[in-house]
């Protein structure tokens, strides 16, 4: 079973992980590195603004997830 490569996270615990041949990443890292990206001094406002709405888009699909999971068990 692939796991993220940075938190161990399975494919059970997260939306989706992105997988190479080196390794992989689960979505809750990648808003962690682009949390961290955009949070560094001299990072352009549009794309803060930009990480905004990914974040937003991304909890919503996961609330939407994570309801569908619990509604099929």
């Amino acid at each position: 079973m692939t796991r993220c490569s940075f938190c161990g996270k399975s494919p059970d615990d997260v939306r989706v992980i992105l997988t190479s041949s080196a390794s992989a990443i689960c979505d809750d890292c990648v808003l962690t590195a682009f949390d961290t990206i955009s949070n560094q001094p001299g990072h352009p406002l549009y794309l803060r603004v930009a990480y905004s709405m990914f974040v937003a888009v991304a909890s919503v699909g996961r609330l939407l997830t994570l309801r569908r999971r619990h509604r099929s068990n």
